[in-house]
């Protein structure tokens, strides 16, 4: 149920597990917590009331849901993230100028972040774009990769142990010696390369965005394979990516003008 690291407090673990299984299970009763849980339906339900009372939880056709008070904290640490607001004009103009899917990301506790989606006219289904939010593997995506390479080893170690590196095809990288080669690569060239390694027949780029000497996120554009072919995907689409780099880091500089 709960870590025993004294470095936690036992029932704020405890009311995140909840909060999360509520939404793995897309909602549930006391009953079905305490059983995902290991834990007492009295002690789930207690948990459960203490979270309705406080408008973190709602219940509708007896079942528990995450309420939308959820949503103030979430909208009010994204907004807050000093990626969004020198970062959504660049990447605006790149998707309309290639018609593809745009993401703004960051890493939070290893995984990573979406913080904003851009799409373009010549975007595809929901399965492609994410949602704002979502956390992902950072070792399967350009994004991800990029903002890695402005890691430590040590760092990135961490982030590999705590998470491990599961496989979403048969493109994934799933070795540390293969990642850490990558980031090296990365590093040398300015951008990550996703080539059907999240979703198969689908590639990205990205590239990290650093603001006073930090590695605050990153960016990437995404597309079909078929429409992302070896030329524009290994050359003119990196170069693109790099330009959008160059603005929004001189737009975050304290030292721009260009504000």
């Amino acid at each position: 149920m709960t870590s025993n690291s004294p470095r936690k407090i036992a029932s704020l673990d405890t009311a995140h597990q909840i909060v999360q299984k509520l939404q793995e299970l897309d909602g549930a009763g006391a009953s079905e917590i305490a059983e995902h849980l290991d834990i007492g339906r009295s002690t789930a339900y207690q948990y459960l009331m203490t979270l309705l009372d406080e408008g973190y939880v709602i219940k509708r056709d007896q079942k528990y849901h995450i309420g939308l008070k959820y949503l103030d904290h979430g909208m009010y640490a994204r907004n807050n993230h000093p990626m969004l607001e020198v970062s959504r004009p660049s990447l605006q103009d790149l998707v309309d100028k290639t018609g593809e899917i745009g993401w703004i990301t960051s890493e939070n506790n290893g995984k990573l972040v979406t913080l904003d989606i851009v799409i373009g006219e010549r975007t595809l289904n929901d399965k492609f774009r994410g949602r704002i939010g979502n956390r992902e593997y950072m070792h399967a995506h350009a994004g991800g990769k990029a903002i890695l390479s402005g890691y430590s080893y040590d760092k990135i170690s961490d982030i590999i142990e705590s998470h491990g590196m599961p496989a979403y095809t048969d493109q994934t990288i799933t070795t540390r010696d293969d990642l850490m080669e990558e980031i090296k690569e990365v590093r040398e060239i300015g951008v990550a390369f996703n080539d059907e390694e999240a979703i198969s027949g689908y590639r990205a780029v990205g590239a990290p965005v650093t603001l006073d000497g930090e590695t605050v996120g990153s960016i990437t554009i995404g597309g079909p394979k078929n429409r992302l072919d070896d030329e524009y995907f290994r050359n003119e689409l990196p170069s693109l990516v790099r330009g959008l780099i160059n603005e929004v880091e001189l737009r975050g500089s304290v030292s721009s003008p260009w504000k």
